[in-house]
């Protein structure tokens, strides 16, 4: 259920950032919003605290706002959330309005985790096959993971595809049993 309310606030927020253009912006100051609040026990405990009142949250907040040179829109935003005692909807609030504008723009997030650091001719061809099996534009993050022996993990929004060494021995284990 809390994933549709945040879905709802993300909407909202999108249909704002297209109208006025500003989508990237406001994609960005949520996004730091939200790792404010993920960072800040403060933060998070804003909306129980029983002596402040919404005058009081929306002060804090927009001073927050002023810090993290956050717009209007995005302070009010977080402002309504805080009204509303959904303050915590605000990380995924964030996330879902990144994968609307993602998803506006055509454009997919992959990340790829390797046992060491990849080339970035090896990089480039993987974004660039990443591009031609989905058919949008690749935004490509690298890991290194030095528990994986040797290959690569792709996570391509929720699809992951193993690589790995460690990964086909696990395949091969369980065919096996």
């Amino acid at each position: 259920m809390s994933q549709a309310i945040a879905r709802r606030y993300a909407r909202a927020v999108f249909e704002i950032g297209r109208e006025t253009k500003k989508l990237d912006a406001l994609v960005t100051e949520l996004n730091s919003f939200a790792e404010a609040y993920r960072s800040s026990p403060e933060l998070q405990d804003l909306e129980r605290l029983p002596n402040l009142n919404d005058a009081a949250r929306r002060a804090v907040l927009t001073e927050l706002g002023k810090r993290l040179q956050a717009s209007d829109p995005t302070v009010n935003t977080v402002a309504l959330l805080a009204e509303r005692q959904r303050l915590v909807l605000l990380p995924d609030v964030a996330t879902l309005l990144q994968e609307m504008s993602d998803e506006h723009a055509g454009v997919v997030r992959a990340t790829v985790r390797s046992a060491k650091k990849l080339s970035p001719a090896y990089v480039t061809r993987l974004a660039e096959r990443i591009r031609d099996v989905t058919g949008r534009n690749v935004i490509l993050t690298t890991q290194e993971d030095p528990s994986l022996i040797a290959g690569v993990v792709a996570q391509i929004g929720d699809r992951v595809i193993d690589g790995t060494v460690r990964g086909r021995l696990d395949r091969l284990s369980a065919s096996l049993r």
